[in-house]
């Protein structure tokens, strides 16, 4: 029944005394740090992709249909606008759970 008990990761050791190799309570700092820059990379990777696919295709970010003919301005400059709000608004959604996860 002892393991049933509750715990915290800061209460345990971070290195082994006998080896000095981390434990598992020692790598959550650096998963934490990896994590969270891992996630920007991918947003910032995610952004500067479809500004390019933007610019020299003529594309959107997302694959969608719009009851309208969204090629001609100002159709164009609203749909990317709006898709560019989406795309914000789900990276900062994604980017929020990360830290608040960890």
């Amino acid at each position: 029944m002892d393991l049933t008990d509750s715990f915290t990761w800061e209460d345990l050791p971070t290195t082994d005394a006998e080896t000095g190799h981390l434990t598992a309570a020692g790598w959550i700092p650096f998963i934490k740090t990896y994590t969270a820059r891992a996630a920007v990379a991918i947003i910032v990777f995610h952004t500067v992709q479809s500004t390019i696919r933007i610019v020299t295709n003529h594309e959107t970010m997302y694959t969608v249909w719009y009851p309208f003919n969204w090629t001609v301005s100002p159709f164009y400059e609203l749909v990317i606008i709006s898709q560019v709000k989406i795309t914000i608004y789900k990276n900062y959604i994604i980017l929020i759970k990360v830290i608040i996860l960890f």
